[in-house]
């Protein structure tokens, strides 16, 4: 028996991102398989999780567009996936996988990522889906009921947010 974890990441996932990943599984008796998501096309200007997963996203996270254009984080070392979608497969699947010898499996959206996140929840059987967010926006879904409402919108048991280190 597996414990499937879709992890919703929109830039390159660095050496802490992953440990908090997997520290969040660290103890399961199961084994874990991660399904990365990755957008091949994040938003410009604004960015994310919620920016990625666009308009549609924000009315389900009860949050307005107001809100998800506060962006102040804008300079880093890790791969951005409209510049190198290769690196960030490449580096987050191996960072992940190293920590715990797990299955990292990665999908890729061209398209809207509520739709593409819906139907790799559903696809995957997923009990957890992780949103590896930047710091504005995760205070965001903190101070909002938003992961009650992407549970039910999911259809899974457990939304869980973090910050990507910054």
């Amino acid at each position: 028996m597996t414990y499937d974890v879709v992890v919703l990441i929109e830039r390159e996932m660095s050496e802490g991102d992953a440990r908090r990943v997997a520290a969040l599984h660290a103890r399961h008796e199961e084994v874990v398989d991660y399904h990365l998501l990755i957008s091949s096309h994040p938003t410009e200007g604004i960015g994310g999780p919620m920016a990625l997963l666009g308009s549609s996203f924000a009315d389900v996270a009860g949050l307005t567009s107001a809100t998800t254009s506060a962006r102040t984080t804008t300079a880093t070392a890790l791969a951005d996936p409209a510049k190198d979608l290769a690196s960030v497969i490449e580096h987050s699947s191996r960072r992940l996988r190293g920590l715990n010898d797990c299955r990292v499996n990665v999908s890729i959206t061209h398209g809207e990522v509520l739709l593409a996140l819906k139907t790799l929840v559903t696809s995957t059987h997923s009990e957890e889906v992780v949103v590896v967010a930047w710091p504005e926006t995760a205070a965001a879904f903190v101070c909002s009921d938003w992961t009650k409402r992407a549970r039910q919108f999911l259809k899974v048991p457990r939304v869980r947010v973090l910050e990507h280190d910054t």
